[in-house]
């Protein structure tokens, strides 16, 4: 009884909050709430942390320069390359062609696609959800250290995460007619695929729950096909752009064949390793060899590739303190180094945090849906997606960036569903024994 009496008041507020679930008009205040501490947690990071491109940010400062000044995409005046995305870049130019090179145009569109994540991942939850973990949803993202630490810097994350989720978000809008919607989201996953390529399978998952769950095939199998097409469409004159430069089909970049020997070849760590020297000058060749010698090692030893692959998904998901890690030489400018570890710390447990929530919501879909349910359910087949791309490839705490909203779907039903049981049994330990 002395316990209960400990945590009285927290039970007391988390059961005003829960009475406030079952409150349209308390819900909507709250998610519009949500989205105003998001703006304003990322203008107050974008104010106080100043720019200063380091790794991949210098990388994507330096294509966008070249490209700005018609250069084409390349590190140097005519050293095309397409290793990298264009599609970060060409954004990036697009601002630095209007502005000149300045950052602020770049964080003040960090914030904007901030907001926007944060509201569409709240509509999606709200769709596969409920209201009640749409509004969480919305304030775990509004609050999530990197999705506030990405404010400052040049980076594809962002960009995709919110093209992912708008394509999502029109391929489902109830009320559209499957065309509108299939051509809609096709524009969009182009867009998503010219910032990461990762995207390139994303259709058949947007559309799977509409397939199996509303028993729609046809509608879905001929909305998916018409987004492909699109997609396609979109990318080829890149790819042949790129057929041009290297005179092999490259369909958006040149570093898939690479990425996966980085992940597969004798010395790894599933980890980013330098390319070997291979001799080879075209870098579309160069990834096609590399690509092969991952094969043959696979080849080798193919039960080692499954261990290493299952290793890769836990190092995968094992921290998140990358935005504070390029953000290090803006931080010290401003608040000197003492800064960094409690940052770093931040971070780090809320991802763990908002990871043991996901996986509790797991349990609960377990329990609570069916088989079918359960392996329609966008945000699980997103983040299974991501996971397993990646586990076969390269690893790295970036990597799992694109699964953070919907993981965040999935904490948010795990905390609602946690919070309803927490006040259920403190009214049954607050209800006096008449016996």
């Amino acid at each position: 009884m002395h316990a209960f009496n400990a945590f009285l008041p927290f039970r007391h507020s988390l059961q005003r909050i829960t009475e406030g679930f079952r409150d349209p008009a308390w819900l909507h205040k709250a998610g519009w709430w949500a989205l105003i501490i998001a703006l304003l947690l990322r203008v107050g990071w974008g104010i106080s942390v100043p720019v200063i491109p380091v790794s991949d940010s210098n990388a994507y400062d330096v294509f966008a320069q070249n490209i700005a000044a018609g250069q084409g995409f390349s590190w140097k005046s005519g050293e095309l390359t397409a290793y990298w995305a264009v599609g970060t870049p060409a954004v990036y130019a697009l601002i630095y062609s209007i502005f000149g090179h300045t950052y602020v145009p770049i964080v003040v569109l960090n914030i904007i696609v901030g907001l926007g994540t944060v509201a569409l991942a709240m509509s999606l939850a709200r769709r596969w959800l409920g209201p009640v973990p749409a509004v969480l949803t919305g304030w775990i993202l509004a609050i999530w250290p990197l999705m506030i630490q990405f404010t400052t810097i040049l980076a594809s994350e962002m960009l995709f995460n919110f093209c992912v989720l708008a394509a999502f978000w029109v391929a489902t809008m109830p009320g559209w007619k499957w065309l509108p919607r299939a051509v809609a989201a096709g524009v969009i996953l182009a867009a998503a695929v010219y910032i990461r390529p990762i995207a390139l399978l994303l259709a058949p998952v947007i559309y799977f729950q509409e397939a199996v769950i509303q028993r729609r095939l046809i509608r879905a199998g001929a909305a998916c096909a018409v987004s492909c097409v699109v997609m396609i469409a979109l990318i080829l004159p890149w790819s042949l752009r790129n057929l041009e430069v290297f005179d092999r089909f490259v369909l958006v970049s040149t570093n898939a064949g690479t990425n996966f020997w980085m992940g597969n070849n004798p010395e790894t760590t599933g980890s980013y390793m330098p390319e070997p020297e291979t001799g080879i000058v075209n870098e579309a060749e160069r990834d096609i060899y590399l690509k092969h010698k991952a094969w043959e090692y696979i080849g080798q030893e193919p039960l080692a590739f499954v261990s290493r692959t299952l290793k890769k998904a836990v190092l995968l998901h094992d921290r998140e303190s990358i935005g504070v890690v390029w953000n290090e030489k803006g931080l010290e400018q401003s608040f000197g180094r003492l800064v960094l570890l409690p940052l770093k710390l931040i971070s780090n447990i809320y991802w763990w945090l908002m990871l043991a929530c996901a996986g509790y919501a797991l349990i609960l879909l377990l329990r609570q849906r069916t088989w079918l349910e359960l392996l329609t359910l966008p945000p699980l087949i997103v983040w299974a997606y991501y996971a397993a791309v990646h586990s076969i490839t390269v690893v790295g705490d970036r990597y799992h960036i694109p699964s953070d909203p919907f993981i965040a779907m999935l904490g948010a039903y795990a905390i609602f569903i946690a919070a309803g049981r927490m006040v259920a049994v403190g009214k049954d330990e607050s209800t006096p024994n008449r016996n």
